[in-house]
């Protein structure tokens, strides 16, 4: 497979898959990502975590929300106490250097998330992880020439810097958690120049 890989199955995902059950109402209370021009915008989402979005909605300018951040958590978290665990728990599986962006989307039967590349700054300094929470088999995660199918508690790493999408064709929700987080990419600081010292710099 060229754009993911299945790094963990059969995690146990339902104490937070019914933890979701009994709090529908947590569903698009922060819709960022549902935008009638978006790819996403047949989803329901639940954001745990990403840029505080409180200055974009006071100043109505979100062009800068993708910018550099360090993220926090979102209210939803409080109510689902389940998630942190998967969350900390893949973040040691991959030996996680930053966690950044958390959020929770949800297929219903014949809905999808149109073909699209995702670029920003959290696109970009970030790896994209997928955690299953419910699904079936005619629910796919689709890149021009191959497919994932996932089964609940089914964790897969996946490229989302080239063109994909996701169907529902099945009867049943098709809910997944992504979870980014910034992996080593094995650059180093070198040694100070021999001799060099804090006295030696600038304005000092």
């Amino acid at each position: 497979m060229k754009n993911f890989q299945q790094i963990a199955a059969g995690v146990d995902v339902m104490p937070l898959s019914l933890e979701l059950h009994r709090q529908t109402h947590l569903w698009d209370k922060n819709p960022c990502r549902l935008s009638k021009k978006g790819p996403h915008h047949e989803t329901q989402d639940i954001f745990l975590r990403f840029n505080d979005e409180i200055p974009c909605i006071k100043s109505g300018d979100w062009s800068k929300f993708n910018d550099l951040h360090i993220a926090d958590w979102y209210e939803s978290i409080d109510h689902l106490p389940s998630a942190k665990k998967l969350i900390f728990d893949l973040m040691a599986t991959v030996k996680g250097e930053v966690l950044g962006g958390v959020f929770i989307y949800r297929l219903k039967p014949g809905t999808k998330i149109y073909p699209h590349e995702d670029h920003s700054w959290h696109a970009d300094f970030m790896d994209k992880f997928n955690i299953c929470l419910q699904s079936n088999p005619a629910a796919a995660f689709i890149y021009e020439d191959e497919m994932m199918i996932q089964r609940p508690g089914d964790v897969h790493h996946f490229n989302n810097a080239v063109t994909h999408s996701v169907v529902n064709n099945g009867p049943d929700d098709h809910i997944v958690m992504t979870v980014c987080i910034r992996l080593d990419r094995g650059y180093r600081v070198p040694w100070s120049p021999e001799g060099w010292t804090m006295d030696k710099s600038k304005g000092r």
